[in-house]
């Protein structure tokens, strides 16, 4: 991929697409210098995508928490340029990070802008922009006419770089048929977030019901969609050992350790907390990816050396979007991408591999 630009020059580009992103957000979003949940505290956002549930301590505490995580340097060593590639679903990938899915920011607001209510233009800079970055883009599920269909509709485009994400609809065959549209779609794997059982504006167990929305899956329903499926399923919504462990049960190919940007427990636990605990009890057997909260090359640093597999970026890539269309998720993942280099050689990291448990130190462990 295309990496000719440094990192001084994508930040001037990156602070320039932000300023664009704060004329269209506002008051929606301000598009803080540093996107931490402080700000928007307490402020009634109509999805709960930009703020977070109640007090917005679970999007406040996870950011709070990976700041507690600080890297060891080791600047004595050879010269080399640090090697952030990595294999996954088998496509190659210059760093180990992708978009996050991102749902109702596309449909709750109204933004001066051509990717409000445009899920295919929205997703499709997305896609692309984090592509020739290097990266990928998970993409999310909404419940409006079309929204799904406009998600996917790039993936060809990329060969199959792309990662829908289906929530654990009541109507099974609504579910079913989102799986079968990103298979057809040539998608490199597909996702369920089971946690949007916590987004209260959508849940609902009777089928048929005016407000259906999603519900609880069990662990042989899972069996169930791994086996029906010949792509890689990846369960998202994981925060504790215990449930890692069914998913293990499934055979699925990865977990997303993840609060659902603060959206679902309104004091919930921080993702970085259980990184290390969950991959402990799993060892190796199943990919472990975790978001929340990460905002530059050096978090992805910290939950790589706790064990994460790879990471996932929210907020920020619905910003970029916003602020520079494709061009803006190609310069954000950029960014990631040029920090990620710069923390691991100061780190003495050569690749992803040498990004190890000892070369992070966490404060305040009794936090939680």
């Amino acid at each position: 991929m295309k990496h000719n630009m440094n990192l001084n020059d994508v930040l001037i580009k990156y602070d320039e697409y932000q300023k664009a992103a704060r004329k269209i957000l506002k008051p929606s979003c301000n598009v803080c210098k540093i996107c931490n949940g402080l700000a928007c505290a307490g402020r009634n956002t109509n999805s709960l995508e930009f703020g977070a549930k109640g007090n917005n301590a679970g999007f406040i505490n996870v950011c709070k928490a990976l700041a507690d995580i600080r890297i060891e340097m080791d600047v004595i060593h050879e010269n080399y340029e640090p090697d952030t590639s990595i294999e996954l679903f088998g496509h190659q990938f210059d760093l180990p990070v992708f978009a996050s899915p991102i749902g109702k920011i596309l449909t709750d607001y109204t933004f001066d802008s051509k990717f409000f209510n445009n899920n295919s233009m929205y997703a499709e800079a997305l896609i692309k922009g984090a592509y020739e970055a290097g990266g990928m883009a998970w993409l999310g599920d909404n419940a409006e006419e079309g929204y799904f269909e406009g998600q996917i509709a790039s993936i060809p485009e990329t060969g199959g770089v792309g990662v829908p994400t289906i929530k654990p609809w009541a109507n099974r065959e609504e579910f079913w048929k989102r799986v079968k549209l990103s298979q057809d779609a040539g998608a490199m794997a597909i996702a369920t977030d089971l946690d949007s059982i916590g987004l209260g504006y959508q849940y609902s167990v009777q089928v048929g019901a005016k407000n259906e929305g999603v519900c609880s899956r069990d662990v042989e329903e899972l069996k169930e969609l791994v086996e029906a499926v010949d792509i890689p399923v990846v369960i998202k919504g994981v925060m504790s050992v215990k449930t890692a462990v069914k998913v293990a049960k499934t055979n699925a190919y990865g977990i997303v350790i993840s609060n659902h940007g603060g959206n679902v427990i309104e004091n919930s636990l921080a993702p970085c907390d259980m990184v290390e605990e969950i991959r402990n009890a799993l060892g190796d057997s199943i990919k472990i990816f975790v978001d929340g909260g990460v905002r530059s090359g050096e978090d992805v640093f910290k939950l790589l050396a706790l064990g994460a597999d790879a990471v996932g970026i929210g907020r920020p890539y619905a910003v970029s979007v916003y602020g520079g269309g494709q061009d803006g998720a190609y310069i954000y993942t950029q960014k990631i991408y040029w920090e990620l280099i710069n923390i691991m050689r100061l780190a003495n990291c050569r690749t992803l591999e040498d990004i190890t448990r000892d070369k992070v130190v966490v404060l305040n462990k009794n936090r939680i």
